[in-house]
């Protein structure tokens, strides 16, 4: 079992960009309430254990305008609200089950305070340089799916 959990790993291990987003509804419908139909991202599997995730929105958020910390940090707060919901990320431990076919997040560190501690469980697929997470939420009162879909990144060296 073990070995089997170790294979699994490696196929996960590496960056990976962002395809897409999508939400299902209970009836089927697809919907992109958060990210927009084209959003980006990286996902990041290491050697040691540690992932991190992180999505910017589409349309990407474009306040506060500039691009130095001493910007952001002196802009009204609506401009930081407006560029903080164009964002998401967390990063932590990572954990896979071959049999369920699945990888938890064991969020140590998220923009969402609430989601520290958390292990955040995502069935998955890989097929060929595409991985897709399968995650269930509870959102706006009804179960929800989400389905990421992730490329892998080539070594950008030699």
């Amino acid at each position: 079992m073990i070995k089997q959990a170790e294979a699994v790993a490696e196929e996960l291990l590496g960056a990976w960009r962002l395809v897409s987003v999508e939400t299902r509804q209970p009836n089927g419908d697809v919907i992109y309430p958060f990210y927009g139909k084209h959003p980006e991202g990286l996902l990041i599997y290491d050697r040691s254990g540690w992932m991190s995730a992180q999505i910017v929105s589409d349309p990407k958020p474009t306040v506060p305008s500039g691009s130095s910390r001493e910007r952001f940090l002196a802009a009204k707060p609506i401009e930081k609200i407006i560029a903080i919901d164009g964002y998401y990320a967390y990063c932590g431990t990572w954990t896979v089950d071959p049999l369920g076919s699945t990888v938890t997040h064991h969020i140590q560190h998220a923009l969402y305070p609430a989601e520290r501690g958390e292990g955040a469980v995502r069935r998955f697929t890989i097929d060929g340089d595409q991985l897709t997470l399968v995650a269930k939420a509870h959102e706006m009162g009804e179960d929800r799916e989400r389905r990421l879909v992730w490329e892998r990144i080539k070594k950008l060296w030699h």
